[in-house]
């Protein structure tokens, strides 16, 4: 009777002792012992790569015109053959943009009274400038007036034809001391608007 009570103990109370093992088994770690781990922060760094990429499709006009490449100095060859029909278009599309002109140094003149007939024809310097705008140019930078007032210039190539160009403005942030974006963003423009002058002119 003993024997069969002992026998029943075992086959009732062995699935529960197996199952405890088997909870034993499966984890090693004490639970005292255990810490706080955060979960990866994947999904943010995933949005942050997102927004990067947005904003940067955001604006996309302003980003041409940064990249715009234009020469340090910039030339275009007109269909013009008479210089004082090119001066009076000049004069008159430098005056439409609110460029106004100082000065006009008539290099080739220059030349021929101190007798040298070997040289460029119709050569010239454009003196010019935009007050309202050189204020912000200036005020943070002032050595830069070296470069002011902007150059625009003249003269006949080889084949006879008449050449028109400019120094770029934006030469001048080079040698910016107090980085100015106001300014920095002026110079580009005038850069770009002194393009437009030309590529008129030799349309």
């Amino acid at each position: 009777m003993i024997r069969k009570y002992i026998l029943f103990l075992l086959f009732a109370v062995a699935p529960f002792l197996f199952s405890c093992v088997t909870a034993m088994e499966w984890s090693n770690d004490d639970e005292d012992d255990l810490e706080y781990k955060p979960p990866k922060e994947v999904s943010t760094v995933k949005e942050i790569k997102n927004i990067s990429k947005t904003s940067k499709k955001i604006n996309p006009k302003e980003v041409e015109e940064e990249e715009e490449d234009i020469p340090d100095i910039y030339e275009v060859t007109v269909n013009i053959k008479n210089f004082d029909e090119l001066d009076m278009l000049l004069r008159s599309e430098l005056e439409e943009a609110n460029f106004k002109i100082i000065k006009v140094s008539h290099v080739t003149k220059g030349m021929e009274e101190q007798g040298r007939k070997d040289f460029w024809k119709d050569m010239n310097i454009y003196l010019i400038c935009r007050l309202s705008d050189g204020y912000f140019i200036l005020k943070r930078n002032p050595h830069l007036v070296g470069f002011c007032p902007y150059r625009v210039f003249t003269y006949r190539n080889k084949e006879g034809l008449l050449i028109v160009g400019f120094v770029k403005p934006s030469i001048a942030i080079r040698y910016m001391g107090v980085v100015d974006l106001k300014a920095i963003k002026l110079l580009k423009k005038h850069d770009r608007e002194l393009k437009r002058i030309l590529d008129n002119l030799e349309n």
